[in-house]
């Protein structure tokens, strides 16, 4: 008895600094047509400059550390929203999801605080087809990041998505056949025995509960759906939700009882007041408890350098002083220091430290890891480039 009473005391010394670890949200937010043409956003009248700021700091209240976005019409728009949550804020959208006008854009990207989760690696699953048996598919291609939790070490993949939308047969097919592929790829991850396990798939599935994407997903056991504990709709068209989330079963640190729609209109003119300003979709978001690494051996795997997307966010200027000065030096970007290198980069008269990880030849974008993450910047924006002084 004495052993056994030892043994449990013991268990619970080791529990307690995980049940003492701070929660964080992860959300995802479809927020319908944001920075492009109103005429795509029916009954509503344009969204103003203070709407953008009202729904950076409704992310900020949501109290996520990484939220999905969907239906993002161009990197500018989605940087106000991410200033507007706050100066830690970064934002990193994908490059597909073009409409034929050539102007409208329902790109795939995510938000996260840098002060909470340190970035690792973003990219855009561009290898990823466009069709599949004569299907057409991912005209959003998937967009996925690596993360640390500052606080805890806790790492963990997230891969936000914008499945095909409608209800006729071939846009379940497309969906199906979507689903298919995004499983069979974390299927072929979770091959490597080396692989980190923590995997959620979340955004707009644009299908509920029991649809084949569910089935594709969760077949094997491997993942399965968080559900809601009481259910919401995630959209103001359905009763039923079709924001989801989807994560690995070894994600143990993810509350599964946690999912909630921030659902928050009670009548019609509630209702349009909160689509003229943020989405006709709701926010979602679940909760996980980040605790020590539990895998520090485990990897995660790249893609193509190709498939690389920059961070965005700025830190504040430097002073101009100290711009005029570097300035005055007028170091060219024209020779080349060693990938791997510690650098400073001066792009539009604001300074980053980090290490070169790509450095184009004269176009294309130079690529920097950075302290909040990975950071890219148009070769015509570089102002100068030197060796960072140790």
């Amino acid at each position: 008895m004495l052993l056994r009473f030892l043994l449990l005391s013991l268990s619970l010394c080791f529990l307690l600094p995980a049940q003492q670890a701070e929660d964080i949200l992860i959300g995802t937010w479809n927020i319908e047509f944001l920075g492009a043409d109103p005429k795509y956003r029916r009954d509503t009248p344009p969204r103003s400059d203070e709407d953008l700021q009202a729904i950076g700091m409704a992310v900020r209240s949501l109290g996520v550390s990484v939220i999905g976005v969907q239906e993002i019409c161009g990197e500018g728009p989605l940087e106000v929203v991410a200033a507007a949550a706050g100066p830690s804020w970064r934002s990193v959208l994908g490059t597909t999801g073009q409409w034929s006008d050539g102007k409208t854009q329902q790109g795939v990207g995510f938000l996260y605080d840098s002060s909470v989760l340190e970035c690792l690696y973003s990219e855009e699953l561009l290898e990823f087809p466009r069709e599949l048996e004569g299907v057409a598919v991912f005209h959003r291609k998937p967009v996925t990041g690596v993360f640390r939790h500052l606080a805890t070490g806790c790492d963990f993949r997230i891969v936000v998505v914008h499945l095909k939308a409608g209800q006729k047969s071939k846009d379940k097919a497309k969906r199906k056949a979507e689903a298919t592929h995004l499983k069979a790829w974390v299927d072929g991850l979770l091959s490597d025995p080396m692989e980190d396990r923590d995997i959620v798939i979340f955004g707009d599935f644009n299908c509920s509960y029991g649809d084949e994407p569910e089935k594709v997903f969760e077949a094997g056991g491997v993942m399965h759906y968080l559900d809601q504990q009481t259910p919401q709709p995630t959209i103001m068209h359905f009763d039923t939700p079709i924001d989801q989330f989807c994560v690995t079963t070894d994600f143990r640190e993810v509350q599964r009882n946690s999912l909630m729609s921030h659902c928050n209109f009670r009548d019609d003119a509630a209702r349009l007041a909160f689509r003229k300003t943020y989405s006709d979709h709701f926010p979602v978001t679940m909760r996980m408890t980040p605790l020590a690494d539990d895998d520090p051996e485990s990897r995660f795997r790249n893609g193509a350098a190709s498939q690389v997307l920059p961070v965005s966010g700025r830190p504040a200027k430097i002073s101009s002083a100290s711009t005029a000065s570097e300035n005055g030096k007028q170091e060219a970007a024209s020779w080349r220091p060693a990938i791997g290198e510690a650098v400073d980069v001066s792009a539009n008269g604001i300074l980053f430290r980090g290490v070169l990880v790509q450095f184009p030849v004269d176009k294309g974008w130079l690529v920097l890891t950075t302290q909040s993450g990975q950071a890219a910047f148009p070769m015509t924006s570089i102002d100068y480039i030197r060796i960072a002084k140790k």
